[in-house]
């Protein structure tokens, strides 16, 4: 009985952990790209294109400089030397987008209690409650361009990557370090 219990406690964990939302990565490349040859990079920031609306609002600062010391950070980890922009093989870009959401969570046994269903009859058994809560969850992009051609040829994307608008130096380096993982340089 006691193992029994036990590998319940497992089975429950699990279906616990599996329930929880993490990191999704994926990246993209020009297979016809030779990234061998690619020694330098520089972080680049797109140009906006003229007769466009105005241009969104700035990012956050603080976290814009996050991500582009965990960038530069990791692909001088991987070889890459950080040049200026008119010297760099690669121009490296990003965007970050956040989205709002409502997440409902259920707890205890049971079925929340749900008040009156008619003329003296209370409904709900057990001792299960609801909450709600407003949630963003933001997506990191990163653009790698060759510069000679602009064209680009690597985009990662880290979905569900951060989970409020101000992420720390530590969730930004793993973020990005996790991206940047499938990038054929280094």
């Amino acid at each position: 009985m006691t193992k029994t219990l036990a590998w319940i406690g497992v089975l429950g964990a699990l279906v616990l952990l599996s329930g929880c939302s993490s990191v999704t990565y994926v990246s993209d490349m020009d297979t016809q790209t030779d990234f061998s040859r690619y020694e330098t990079f520089a972080l680049y920031e797109l140009p906006t294109r003229a007769g466009r609306e105005t241009p969104r609002p700035a990012p956050n600062a603080i976290v814009a400089g996050r991500i582009q010391r965990s960038v530069k950070g990791e692909l001088t980890h991987r070889g890459l030397q950080a040049k200026p922009t008119a010297e760099a093989d690669l121009l490296i870009t990003y965007n970050i987008a956040l989205r709002h959401g409502m997440r409902v969570y259920h707890g205890g046994w049971g079925h929340p209690y749900r008040g009156c269903w008619g003329p003296g009859f209370y409904g709900g058994w057990g001792s299960g409650y609801s909450s709600a809560r407003v949630v963003t969850e933001g997506t990191l992009i990163i653009d790698v361009l060759d510069r000679s051609t602009r064209r680009m040829v690597w985009r990662g994307i880290a979905d569900g990557a951060f989970k409020k608008p101000n992420p720390s130096d530590q969730e930004v380096a793993k973020v990005v370090a996790g991206l940047l993982q499938s990038f054929p340089v280094g």
